[in-house]
């Protein structure tokens, strides 16, 4: 293997939740290296407004911007088709779209509609759009899955009890498709983001300024981590770089703390 491993020039893909934060980093890191791309939002103004910044930016047509909503599993459907349509292929799937609780608090103070919304949009949903996707990969035997998780699917975190039960119910998701799909040289991973530097955070700073003191108190970098950090990951497991990797949940979280170190 040779030449640049991070290069996606000639690689199409479909990023879902890519207008802001996360999303939108790797959506421009996907544009960075040489990729062209769907990229979707439940806000198709939004959509076709980022994906035309990103063009003026890079100075290609990389980005068409594309409507989809993960509590509308048709909706998602009908965007890969249309991605797929647009492209003539999709190699690289990233669901980074996500529902996220409303609320932070103990778990018996989540209602019961809670649980099965989250339930539904990230892991019944999810499972069934990547299990979409997987189709013509598996087809062509080649083709990446990828999904955004989060650090509390795989170890347990303060006042977000049913989200982190909804990640870590997709963790095990991303370990089952990617043993189903090795077969087929389609490799599905997921990066699992500690606490990032989003716009649902900077609003939880601005109503409760302390909140990023009590977070980071138990991480080891001492820091929030950055959208472009989790997109670098998301470049890295899409490229030739990432070729060996299927069936895992990177954490990017700025480390785990070990017992009594703090």
């Amino acid at each position: 293997m040779t030449g640049n491993l991070f290069d996606l020039t000639g690689k199409y893909a479909l990023i879902t939740g890519a207008t802001k934060g996360i999303g939108r980093a790797i959506a421009e890191a996907f544009a960075d290296h040489g990729a062209a791309f769907a990229l979707t939002s439940r806000h198709l103004d939004e959509a076709r407004a980022a994906a035309d910044q990103i063009n003026q930016r890079v100075g290609r047509e990389a980005a068409i911007g594309l409507y989809s909503d993960l509590y509308e599993l048709d909706t998602c459907i009908a965007a890969f088709d249309a991605a797929e349509a647009q492209f003539g292929r999709i190699d690289i799937l990233i669901s980074n779209a996500a529902a996220v609780p409303h609320r932070f608090g103990p778990s018996t103070e989540f209602p019961i509609e809670d649980y099965r919304s989250l339930m539904l949009a990230n892991i019944v949903n999810n499972v069934h759009f990547m299990n979409h996707a997987a189709g013509p990969m598996k087809e062509r035997r080649d083709g990446v899955i990828l999904a955004t998780s989060s650090a509390s699917g795989s170890r347990p975190s303060n006042g977000v009890f049913p989200y982190g039960v909804s990640k870590g119910g997709l963790n095990h998701a991303i370990r089952c498709l990617a043993a189903e799909l090795a077969q087929y040289n389609v490799r599905v991973n997921a990066v699992a983001p500690g606490f990032t530097h989003t716009d649902g955070v900077k609003d939880a700073i601005r109503h409760d300024p302390s909140v990023v003191g009590r977070f980071i108190e138990g991480v080891p970098l001492r820091r929030m981590i950055e959208p472009e950090e989790i997109a670098a990951g998301m470049v890295m497991l899409a490229s030739a770089g990432g070729r060996a990797m299927t069936g895992q949940i990177m954490l990017m979280d700025g480390g785990e703390p070990a017992p009594g170190i703090t």
